[in-house]
């Protein structure tokens, strides 16, 4: 079955704010957030014929994510971080501007497959069974994984903290 275009404008209106919480807890760059989602569905438009609606929203989910591991392969591989944008940080204080970056690091120090978990959880507006679908792991373990990054996660913070 063909997705319909307003079945992808639909996918589009529903998931851009989450998609984009997510993303920018991976990319930490306004921009490449922008056109992560804007990649994901493009190539999801040009393969529409071959798209099933009652699964375009994981299809969309899937394709941003994968496409956003790629961008920060490439980074890695470049050892490229993007410029931090003066304009575009929303921080209200120097002391909010430092735990967010705190958060950065530490975040960047969980391992991929938990804080995928993690920020779907906390930043998508996806429950934890549709978490499983999406990431293709028992309801079970998404529960587990999320428990295991918030308790990493503290440890983290708090030696990002004392360093």
């Amino acid at each position: 079955m063909a997705a319909r275009e307003d079945a992808l404008y639909g996918s589009y209106r529903r998931l851009e704010g989450p998609l984009y919480n997510v993303l920018y807890r991976q990319l930490w760059h306004r921009e490449d957030c922008q056109d992560v989602i804007h990649d994901a569905y493009m190539r999801i438009w040009a393969r529409r014929d071959s798209v099933d609606e009652e699964t375009l929203d994981a299809l969309v989910w899937t394709t941003a994510l994968n496409l956003a591991r790629n961008r920060l392969r490439w980074r890695r591989l470049w050892r490229h971080e993007p410029l931090v944008d003066e304009n575009h940080v929303t921080v209200s204080s120097e002391d909010d501007f430092l735990a967010t970056r705190r958060l950065r690091v530490a975040l960047r120090q969980l391992p991929a497959t938990s804080r995928d978990v993690l920020l779907l959880s906390e930043f998508s507006e996806l429950r934890g069974r549709e978490i499983a679908a999406l990431l293709r792991i028992p309801e079970g373990t998404v529960a587990s994984r999320k428990h295991q990054a918030m308790a990493r996660l503290k440890v983290l913070l708090e030696d990002v903290a004392d360093a």
